[in-house]
C-alpha cells in the first residue's frame, strides 16, 4: 500500500471533518500543528520534530524496555561524534509497530520498531540502521522538503503529518545508506551490516506470515537488489578499525532482543475477522464486514472500501456522564475544528448510558456516540464525505449497539507471542528444534529471523530467535505460558 493512500486512510479515520480526538490514555487532544512549516534552521528542526513526536507517542505508542532502550541509544551516540554536527539533541525511541521499519523526524528523533528489532542479527546491522537515520537527521534532508511540507492541510496532524515529514526522496536515501555505512565503521562496526540487514528485510517482505506483512507507514525507503548492491560494494571499499561491539558476543546482543513481541501487540487490542476485541479496557464491537480495519494505538476504526465513510473508536478520557463530555466536545473540539452541532439524544447502549450528537463540517458529516463504561468515556464517531451520511447510518447506528463487554470465550482468545532465544543441537534441523522448543513461528519466519534457510543443518550450540506464545492479561498481571516447555527444551543461559 503507498504511503498516500495509508495517509489518506489516517486522515479519514481521525475524522473527515477535522475532529481532534484524545488517546486511548486518556488526557488532552492532540498537539496543535504548526502552520506552514519552515525548516531554516536547526532550532526549526527540534521544534518541528518535538511536535510530531509528540503526536508520534500518541497514535503509534512507544515501547517501554529501558534496558533495550539504554542499549539502542549507547549505539547510536557513539555514532554521532562521526556525524554531521548539529545544535540539535539527538533521542532514540523504539516505536511499537510490528513491521520492520526505522525513520527520522527533525531535530535528532531516530525511531526503530520492534519488528525491526527482531529481525537484526547483529550488532553491525543494527548500528548501519541507526547510522542511516542520524544521517537523515543530520543532513537535514526534512528541510529540502519544506515546501511540500509546507502544503499539508492543517488539520491533517499526527500519524499523516508525522508520515511526510519522515519520507525522503531517492537520492536522500542513497546518501543515507552512504553516510550510515561510513559513521558505522568510523565508530568500529562493520559496515556490510546495512547489505546483510537489506537482505533480511526483502526475504521478510516475501513471506506470508502470521501477521501483516504490509510496509510499515514510515516504509518510506523500501530495499532494493541495486541498493544492497551498492551498500556491498560501498562496504568492500571502506577502510575501519573493528572496535570491540557494546553487546560482548552475539548470545549477549540476542538476549537483549528477548521479549519483543512479535506480531500484533493484544495490549492494542485485536481483530476477529470485523469485531474488535479489547482485553485491557474489557470491551468488544463489530464493525461492518468489508470495510478497511484499522488498529492504531490511540484509534480503532474502519473505512469504506471507495473511502466515503469511516466509524472510529477512541476514548476521550475517564468519566460517566456522556451527555456532560458530548457538550464539552461540542465547546471545544468541535469549535475549534469549525464544526457544528444538529440534533442531539440521550441513549442507551446494552445497559450502558449514552449521548449522540449530530455533527457536520467543511469535509463531512455524521454522528457522534459517547458512551460511559467502567470509568471512562467511549466515543464512536460515523462520518461520511458529501451528502452520504444517510446512507451509512444504518451501519453506523449498528457498530455502535454492538459495544459491550467481553464474554469468558472471548477473553480466552487473547494471546501475545514473544521472542525468546534457545541453543542448538547439532545436526537438528530448523523443523527439528521448532518441535521440541513448541516455537510459535512458521519454518519461513524463523529462517528469516534467524538469516538462515529453511532446510540449514544447526551446529551445536547455536542460539536461535522462536517465538513463545503465552496467554495474554492485562496490564499488571502475569502472563501464562499458552503450552507448557518440554523438559528437554534448552532456553538461554548465561555466557
Amino acid at each position: 500500500m503507498r504511503l498516500a493512500r495509508i495517509a489518506t486512510l489516517l486522515l479519514l479515520i481521525i475524522g473527515l471533518i477535522g475532529l481532534v480526538g484524545s488517546g486511548c490514555s486518556g488526557g488532552g487532544g492532540l498537539p496543535k500543528p504548526s502552520r506552514n512549516p519552515t525548516l531554516t534552521t536547526d532550532f526549526d528542526d527540534a521544534k518541528l520534530g518535538a511536535e510530531a513526536a509528540e503526536a508520534m507517542a500518541q497514535q503509534m505508542g512507544i515501547v517501554d524496555d529501558p534496558a533495550l532502550l539504554a542499549y539502542i541509544e549507547s549505539i547510536g551516540r557513539r555514532m554521532l561524534p562521526f556525524a554531521p554536527k548539529r545544535s540539535f539533541d539527538y533521542t532514540f525511541h523504539i516505536v511499537n509497530q510490528s513491521a520492520p521499519n526505522a525513520f527520522a523526524l527533525p531535530g535528532g528523533y531516530i525511531y526503530v520498531s520492534r519488528g525491526l528489532l527482531t529481525l537484526v542479527n547483529s550488532e553491525d546491522e543494527l548500528a548501519c540502521v541507526l547510522g542511516h537515520e542520524i544521517t537523515h537527521a543530520a543532513e537535514r534532508h526534512s528541510a529540502s522538503r519544506q515546501e511540500y511540507n509546507a502544503r499539508l492541510n492543517p488539520l491533517s496532524v499526527g500519524f499523516m503529518r508525522a508520515g511526510k515529514l519522515a519520507a525522503y526522496g531517492r537520492n536522500q536515501e542513497s546518501d543515507a545508506d552512504r553516510g550510515g555505512q561510513i559513521i558505522a565503521a568510523k565508530a568500529g562496526w562493520d559496515p556490510k551490516g546495512m547489505a546483510t540487514f537489506m537482505q533480511d528485510v526483502d526475504a521478510m517482505d516475501r513471506l506470508t506470515v502470521g501477521w501483516s506483512r504490509l510496509p510499515g507507514f514510515f516504509d518510506s525507503h523500501p530495499t532494493s537488489p541495486s541498493r544492497s548492491a551498492a551498500s556491498i560494494n560501498r562496504a568492500e571499499n571502506l577502510k575501519w578499525t573493528p572496535r570491540p561491539n557494546i553487546a560482548p558476543n552475539h548470545h549477549d546482543f540476542l538476549n537483549k532482543l528477548e521479549g519483543l513481541t512479535l506480531g500484533a501487540d493484544p495490549q492494542e487490542g485485536i481483530f476477529e475477522g470485523s469485531r474488535f476485541l479489547h482485553r485491557d479496557m474489557d470491551f468488544t464491537l463489530l464493525f461492518p464486514d468489508g470495510w478497511e480495519l484499522i488498529n492504531k494505538h490511540d484509534v480503532v476504526g474502519a473505512i469504506e472500501p471507495l473511502g466515503r465513510a469511516s466509524i472510529a473508536l477512541r476514548i476521550t478520557g475517564p468519566g460517566d456522564d456522556p451527555k456532560a463530555m458530548a457538550h464539552l466536545f461540542m465547546e471545544s473540539d468541535l469549535n475549534i475544528a469549525g464544526g457544528r452541532a444538529g440534533d442531539q439524544q440521550e441513549l442507551v447502549i446494552g445497559s450502558f448510558p449514552a449521548y449522540r450528537i449530530y455533527v457536520s463540517g467543511p469535509e463531512g458529516r455524521g454522528f457522534i456516540t459517547f458512551i460511559a463504561y467502567k470509568g471512562f468515556i467511549y466515543r464512536i464517531d460515523v462520518l461520511a464525505s458529501g451528502g452520504l451520511a444517510r446512507l451509512f447510518e444504518g451501519r453506523g447506528r449498528a457498530v455502535a449497539r454492538s459495544f459491550r463487554a467481553l464474554n469468558e470465550e472471548e477473553k480466552a482468545l487473547f494471546k501475545v507471542t514473544r521472542l525468546e532465544v534457545v541453543e542448538s543441537r547439532g545436526g537438528e534441523s530448523l523443523a527439528d528444534l521448532s518441535a521440541r522448543t513448541t516455537n510459535e513461528l512458521d519454518l519461513p519466519t524463523t529462517a528469516v529471523l534467524n538469516d538462515l534457510f529453511i532446510n540449514s543443518v544447526l551446529r551445536d550450540g547455536q542460539w536461535i530467535k522462536i517465538g513463545r506464545a503465552v496467554r495474554y492479561s492485562p496490564s499488571g498481571e502475569d502472563e501464562e505460558r499458552e503450552e507448557s516447555q518440554p523438559a528437554d527444551s534448552l532456553g538461554p543461559t548465561s555466557s
